[in-house]
C-alpha cells in the first residue's frame, strides 16, 4: 500500500471512488435511453466552457487589474455545461431534429469555437488538458467539489428514484401516474451535466464518457433486473475508477486511459459471465414454468 504514502494518489483515488458510482449510476438512465452519445457531445461542448473561462479570467485581470479566484473559472465551466444540457433537452423536445442530430452539431460548434478561442488567447495547453484530463491533478479542493455533485446527484436521485424508474421503463406510463416526465428528464440532464463538468478534469472530454457508458453496458449484461442494474452499474464504476488509478501506479501508466481500460475489462468479464448466468436464469424460469405448469394440471387437495 506505498502508493498511500502520496498526496497526489490519494487525492486520486478519492476523486476516483467518487466519480465511478455517480457516473455508473446515471450512465443506467442513458444507455436505456439510447443516449449514449449525449454524455459524449456534453464532454467536448465543455470545451467552450472551458474558452470562455480562460477568456473571462484574462479580460478581469486586463481590465481590473486581479485575478479572478482560483474556482470561479471552473465555476463557469459547470454553468456552461448546464446551459448546454438544457439547450440540448429543449432542442430534443421541439420535435425539429432527432436527438443525434442536436448532439452532432452542439458537439462540432462547441469544439470549433473552443479551440477557435484558445487559439486568439493562446492557450493551447489548455485544449490538450481538456481533452485529457489528469486525475492526479487534482486538488482537495476539486475533490470537495466533487463530493458535493455527486452527493447532491445520489440524494435527487435516491429521493425520486420510484418515478425515474417508471419513466425508463414507460414514459406513456408515468405521464398517466401523474409524474412530471418533462421536469425530472431536465433535472436528470442537468445532473450528467454536472457530473461531466467535474470529471472533465479526471479523465478529459475524450473519455469522460466511458465513465458514463461502459459501467452500464457491463452491468447489463449480468443484472437479473432494474435494480440490481442500478446497484452492479454503480460497483462497477467504482472498481473500474479506482482499480485504475492503483494499476496506473503500480504500471507506470497514464491513469486515464488505464482507468478506461480496466472498465473495459470489467465489460469483458461481464460478457464472458452473461451465458453462464443466462443458462441459470433460463433454468429458474424453466423450472417456475413448470410448476405452474403443473399446479394447473394436478390442482391441490384443497382446491380439489
Amino acid at each position: 500500500m506505498d502508493f498511500l504514502s502520496y498526496d497526489f494518489l490519494r487525492r486520486a483515488l478519492s476523486a476516483a471512488a467518487l466519480a465511478g458510482p455517480v457516473c455508473g449510476f446515471l450512465g443506467v438512465f442513458l444507455t436505456a435511453r439510447g443516449m449514449a452519445f449525449f454524455s459524449d457531445a456534453l464532454a467536448h461542448t465543455a470545451i467552450t466552457g472551458v474558452a470562455l473561462g480562460l477568456l473571462a479570467e484574462g479580460a478581469v485581470e486586463f481590465w481590473f487589474g486581479f485575478a479572478l479566484p482560483p474556482g470561479l473559472p471552473s465555476g463557469l465551466l459547470i454553468l456552461w455545461c448546464l446551459g448546454a444540457a438544457w439547450l440540448m433537452a429543449s432542442l430534443f423536445e421541439s420535435a425539429r431534429w432527432r436527438p443525434d442530430t442536436v448532439m452532432a452539431f452542439c458537439f462540432t460548434g462547441s469544439v470549433a469555437f473552443g479551440v477557435l478561442v484558445l487559439g486568439k488567447l493562446g492557450r493551447y495547453g489548455f485544449l490538450e488538458e481538456t481533452l485529457f484530463g489528469d486525475i492526479n491533478a487534482n486538488s482537495w479542493g476539486d475533490v470537495a467539489v466533487l463530493g458535493a455533485v455527486t452527493m447532491s446527484a445520489v440524494i435527487v436521485l435516491g429521493r425520486r428514484l420510484r418515478e425515474f424508474l417508471l419513466i425508463l421503463l414507460d414514459e406513456d406510463l408515468a405521464l398517466a401516474d401523474g409524474i412530471p416526465v418533462r421536469r425530472l428528464n431536465r433535472i436528470l440532464v442537468l445532473l450528467v451535466a454536472a457530473v461531466v463538468a467535474i470529471a472533465l478534469k479526471l479523465l478529459g472530454a475524450l473519455l469522460v464518457s466511458a465513465l458514463l457508458v461502459v459501467p452500464a453496458a457491463a452491468a447489463r449484461l449480468v443484472a437479473p433486473n432494474l435494480r440490481l442494474l442500478l446497484v452492479f452499474a454503480g460497483i462497477g464504476g467504482f472498481l473500474g475508477s479506482v482499480g485504475g488509478v492503483i494499476l496506473s501506479f503500480y504500471l507506470d501508466l497514464p491513469t486515464g486511459p488505464t482507468i478506461v481500460l480496466t472498465q473495459l475489462a470489467l465489460l469483458l468479464i461481464a460478457l464472458g459471465l452473461q451465458p453462464l448466468l443466462g443458462h441459470r436464469r433460463r433454468s429458474q424460469s424453466r423450472g417456475s414454468a413448470e410448476a405452474t405448469t403443473s399446479q394447473s394440471i394436478w390442482p391441490s387437495s384443497e382446491s380439489r
